[in-house]
């Protein structure tokens, strides 16, 4: 979400991003059930997870109990040159489906058809970049 931080604060004004280098799900997942206990999250939630390690359908629904209060949780799935790329966005767009709240964006299809908005990673955005302006309107597109 560093890479998009900006542009998300831009579309979703009010938005609090809490973004970190190489986050693993199980990190995302205390860290909002904490924000929950401390009455920081609000209505909608988007999750930006799965970049740096894979995502088991056990974890995936842990963190939909944590956020069983949200009114919407938008999972943004992921573009990352790795093994767990297609098993992470299986299990999201699964996920997805089971829950009333949930809703995915399908990052990994926008960005597999522009592979310039890219550094020499493939994975990383230009901060601030017309790639993070797209993936925060992709995002923002959800949320009303």
């Amino acid at each position: 979400m560093i890479d998009y931080q900006g542009p998300l604060e831009t579309d979703l004004p009010g938005v609090s991003v809490d973004g970190s280098v190489s986050r693993q799900w199980a990190q995302g997942t205390a860290l909002l059930s904490q924000l929950k206990a401390s009455n920081q999250l609000g209505a909608t939630v988007i999750v930006g997870l799965g970049t740096n390690g894979e995502i088991s359908p056990a974890a995936f629904d842990a963190m939909m109990s944590v956020l069983s209060g949200a009114s919407k949780v938008i999972f943004v799935n992921t573009h990352v040159d790795r093994p767990w790329q297609d098993p992470n966005n299986a299990v999201l767009a699964q996920g997805v489906a089971k829950y009333p709240n949930a809703v995915l964006v399908d990052w990994n299809a926008l960005a597999t058809e522009n592979p310039s908005w890219f550094g020499s990673d493939g994975t990383h955005l230009a901060i601030g970049g017309t790639g993070a302006q797209a993936l925060a309107s992709l995002i923002a597109s959800k949320a009303s």
